[in-house]
């Protein structure tokens, strides 16, 4: 096996440079005599170039299932976007907002924690008397109002469910803006043609 063609720093900022200007890949890969990994390598390394400043770049490695990685592609591929790579580069970059704790959820939590420590405390006590009535074989200690009050308890635990699923679908809509703001430069260009 004949082994692989090395581009130099020159002919990738060549390759890169061809490339934004629209030769096709397959034209690039053959007129350099290398694969088309090599070429799209090429593009990758000079677009690094030009974000890192004259620092050197890193490539991240990411494991994922067969399912995972066709998921993630189907979501770029629904908003036009063909490179994986780039639009991983991009939320990475997005990280830091897409990461940051949301103080809004977070008081909302405590405050629905508290709530659910109120109301476990009341099941506790009812749970309690219900068993020192039954332990004496005394009647079950209802008052007039006991069914009523044990539907408005389980009344109350079922609007904090709806409470916490409408903070969670608030968040994620929340969060597909920010990862769709992240990735607008790159629909941007699969909306123009230049990717």
């Amino acid at each position: 096996m004949a082994k692989a063609r090395r581009l130099t720093e020159e002919e990738r900022l060549r390759i890169a440079r061809e490339r934004s200007q629209g030769a096709s890949a397959v034209d690039l890969a053959g007129q350099y005599g290398v694969s088309l990994k090599s070429i799209y390598n090429a593009v990758n390394h000079a677009q690094g170039r030009r974000i890192s400043n004259g620092s050197r770049v890193r490539v991240v490695g990411l494991r994922l299932s067969g399912a995972e990685v066709r998921n993630f592609d189907a979501a770029l591929s629904s908003r036009g976007i063909a490179h994986r790579s780039e639009a991983l580069r991009l939320l990475v970059l997005a990280a830091n907002g897409l990461l940051a704790p949301d103080d809004h959820m977070t008081d909302a939590m405590r405050d629905l924690t508290a709530a659910l420590n109120r109301v476990g405390n009341n099941v506790n006590q009812i749970a309690r008397r219900l068993n020192e009535a039954r332990v004496r074989g005394e009647p079950l200690p209802w008052t007039g109002s006991g069914p009523a009050e044990i539907r408005a308890l389980a009344g109350l635990v079922f609007d904090m469910a709806d409470q916490i699923q409408e903070l969670a679908s608030g968040r994620r809509k929340a969060l597909e803006l920010e990862v769709g703001s992240a990735l607008a430069p790159l629909m941007t260009e699969a909306q123009d043609g230049t990717v």
